[in-house]
């Protein structure tokens, strides 16, 4: 990818070098997309492709609500924007953070092999508190799916088979005038996320898409 396109990547709140605030009130979806906001405006960007996976596709879904003229078009991997009562996959996870990262990192493992370094040492970095506060808040939105039938920004939805998001990612895209989906066979969570080779041509070639027709427009 960053062959041909500017890559801007950025630790979202409670990731990272970014702020870990505990409290619910710093992780909604408005908090989110002013973040996101603030970084293309430090960096003059006035629109731009939105690729985000798991958590950070759920903060495109927020931009796509409160800030679609910032964005070219969205790639959403393994999220959807509806209520967590809908499609309740979250309860488990925030357990599992409750209880510590070196636990979460044990499931991630087991399902998918050891995760590669720096990632892993990252990952353990983390502030689990700060994670379980942005997971509580996630799973409690609603009304992030209101307006998905008038959306006229270019989406590409993608999931494995193999994983719980599947079918709230497809119905999202589904929801979406022209959006594209694609199923990605025998996929987890993590498969989904780590097997790039699978994904990123499939990206690539739906951004050069979206590319070609602004062009001829």
């Amino acid at each position: 990818m960053k062959d041909d396109y500017r890559l801007v990547m950025y630790d979202m709140r409670a990731h990272g070098r970014s702020g870990h605030p505990h409290g619910l009130a710093s992780y909604t979806p408005e908090m989110h997309a002013a973040d996101a906001l603030a970084v293309l405006d430090d960096l003059e960007i006035e629109r731009t492709h939105v690729l985000g996976y798991s958590m950070g596709a759920w903060i495109g879904f927020g931009l796509l609500k409160h800030a679609p003229e910032r964005m070219r078009s969205f790639i959403a991997g393994a999220s959807h924007p509806y209520s967590r009562s809908e499609f309740p996959t979250d309860d488990n996870w925030i357990e599992l953070y409750q209880e510590g990262l070196e636990s979460v990192l044990g499931v991630f493992e087991e399902q998918s092999g050891r995760m590669p370094e720096p990632m892993r040492t990252r990952f353990l970095a983390q502030d689990s508190e700060a994670l379980v506060a942005s997971m509580v808040q996630s799973r409690d939105t609603t009304g992030l799916e209101d307006g998905l039938s008038s959306v006229s920004t270019p989406v590409l939805a993608y999931a494995g088979t193999e994983e719980l998001m599947h079918g709230p990612t497809a119905k999202a895209s589904g929801a979406i005038p022209g959006a594209r989906f694609i199923s990605l066979e025998g996929l987890d969570h993590m498969g989904g996320f780590m097997r790039s080779d699978l994904v990123l041509p499939r990206i690539k070639k739906f951004m050069a898409d979206v590319e070609s027709a602004n062009a001829s427009a």
